[in-house]
């Protein structure tokens, strides 16, 4: 497998090559290797009813829900486990996300915006390394957006003023890249009730295969609290306070 170098590929280009990840990954400028990730497990023990409720309705419903396309895992997966999380702390949750403008171009199936940005694949019918595969594409795709220089429209006059201010305080003579980029973009990819994680380093330039998976309904009060300490911004008592009202009633349905 080449890339040509300054020719944009979507994602399924890529993956249509049908080459190893680590082979992928090479050609990206990343090494890929696979290690224990030993996630922290932030379980609130005020959602504890509630993850079990929700453990106990998979159980009950899946026998009526054919699992044959994505949009299924999807709906009866993907979803509900978001929400769950979203219920423990507050993040963006962004929905078919588009990445473009860079090498790599297509749509990330969620992009959790919070302490850290987490991208969550989701692939159906499909071997957990070829999904991984997928999601360690889409890594390094978001990782290369977010880096990007990020320049606003800024009338020439204050443009004007605002370098001679650099100058005169010995500031940079140069602005516009994006600030506060996070050093670890992490990701998590579901096969239905599967779910592995991954994690792209940005300084070392590697992605790492999480050597732990978690199956569902089984480890799902594991899940949820690995992604509520990865997104959680932290709040104040009075921000838990207020949040008391918001909680969503899903569990309940």
């Amino acid at each position: 497998m080449v890339l040509r170098e300054g020719t944009p590929y979507t994602f399924s280009q890529i993956l249509e090559q049908n080459s190893e990840t680590e082979e992928i990954l090479a050609e990206l400028g990343y090494r890929y290797r696979s290690a224990p990730l030993s996630l922290q497990s932030k379980e609130d023990p005020r959602f504890a009813a509630q993850v079990e409720q929700m453990r106990a309705q998979m159980r009950e419903r899946l026998p009526f829900v054919p699992m044959n396309n994505e949009a299924s895992g999807r709906a009866f997966y993907v979803t509900p486990v978001l929400f769950a999380v979203l219920d423990q702390v507050r993040f963006k949750m962004n929905i078919e996300y588009a990445v473009s403008g860079g090498r790599l171009q297509g749509t990330v199936d969620y992009l959790l915006r919070g302490r850290h940005d987490l991208v969550v694949t989701g692939v159906m019918n499909e071997e957990m390394e070829s999904g991984f595969r997928k999601l360690a594409v889409q890594l390094v795709a978001v990782s290369e957006l977010f880096a990007m220089p990020t320049v606003e429209p800024v009338h020439p006059r204050r443009a004007r003023k605002a370098l001679r201010a650099g100058r005169a305080l010995g500031g940079p003579k140069t602005a516009g890249f994006a600030k506060g980029v996070q050093t670890r973009l992490f990701g998590v990819v579901t096969a239905g009730p599967n779910w592995q994680f991954g994690v792209l380093d940005r300084g070392q330039k590697t992605v790492t295969k999480d050597s732990e998976a978690y199956q569902l309904p089984r480890d799902l009060g594991r899940l949820v609290g690995i992604m509520a300490g990865l997104l959680d911004e932290g709040e104040t008592e009075q921000g838990e306070i207020n949040r008391e009202g918001e909680r969503l009633s899903w569990a309940n349905s």
